[in-house]
C-alpha cells in the first residue's frame, strides 16, 4: 500500500487512478509515491468541464491529465540518465578531463572563494538564489517555477549575473570559451 494520503484534497479514486496509470506506464514502485505527490495537487486544481470535454467522461479527462504528467516525468528521467551517462563517459576519457586555460593562473581556493563571495554580495537576493540554483544544475524553467516568475525574468537575471561576474574578473569561470587573448564582441 502506498503511504500517501490525500483525503480532503481529492477523491480516493483519483489518487488510486494515479497509481494505476503509473503502473500501466511502467513507473518503478519506488517512484510512484513521489510522482503521486507531484500530480495530485495538479489534479486538485483540475476542473472538469463537460462542454469542453469533446464527449469525454471526467475519468477519461483525468486519465489524460495524469498520463501527460507521467510521460513528462519519464522523459525528464530519460534526459537525466542520458546526461549522467555523458558525464560518466567524459570523466572516463582522459582527453575530456578539465584542462586549465593557459591564460588562467591557478588561484588559491581561499582567494577564489573570496572573489566569488564578493561577486555574490553585489547581486540582489533574488539573483543570488538564481545563481545558486544554476550552480546546483537547475534549469531556467525549474528556477522560474520555483520562484513563481517567467523564464524571461530568469534569463534577464542570468545576464545581470554574467555582467557582475565579468566585472569581478571571473568571466573565465562562467564562460568556458572565453580567452582574454581572443577578440570578443
Amino acid at each position: 500500500m502506498l503511504a500517501n494520503s490525500y483525503s480532503g484534497i481529492v477523491e480516493q479514486e483519483v489518487s488510486r487512478l494515479v497509481v494505476s496509470r503509473a503502473r500501466c506506464l511502467r513507473v518503478s514502485g519506488d517512484e510512484i509515491d513521489d510522482l503521486q505527490q507531484q500530480i495530485v495537487p495538479k489534479l486538485a486544481a483540475f476542473e472538469y468541464d463537460a462542454a469542453k470535454s469533446n464527449g469525454a467522461s471526467r475519468s477519461t479527462a483525468l486519465t489524460g491529465v495524469i498520463d501527460r504528467q507521467i510521460k513528462a516525468h519519464l522523459r525528464a528521467k530519460r534526459r537525466y540518465q542520458k546526461c549522467i551517462q555523458r558525464l560518466q563517459t567524459m570523466s572516463n576519457s582522459a582527453s575530456a578531463r578539465f584542462i586549465w586555460p593557459e591564460h588562467v593562473t591557478r588561484p588559491e581556493p581561499v582567494d577564489l572563494r573570496m572573489d566569488l563571495a564578493a561577486a555574490m554580495e553585489r547581486l540582489s537576493e533574488r539573483d543570488q538564489i538564481i545563481c545558486r540554483s544554476l550552480g546546483e544544475g537547475h534549469t531556467v524553467k525549474a528556477i522560474a517555477e520555483r520562484l513563481g516568475c517567467c523564464r524571461d525574468t530568469v534569463s534577464r537575471a542570468i545576464l545581470r549575473i554574467r555582467q557582475v561576474f565579468t566585472q569581478a574578473g571571473l568571466r573565465v569561470w562562467i564562460d568556458p570559451d572565453y580567452s582574454p587573448n581572443a577578440k570578443h564582441a
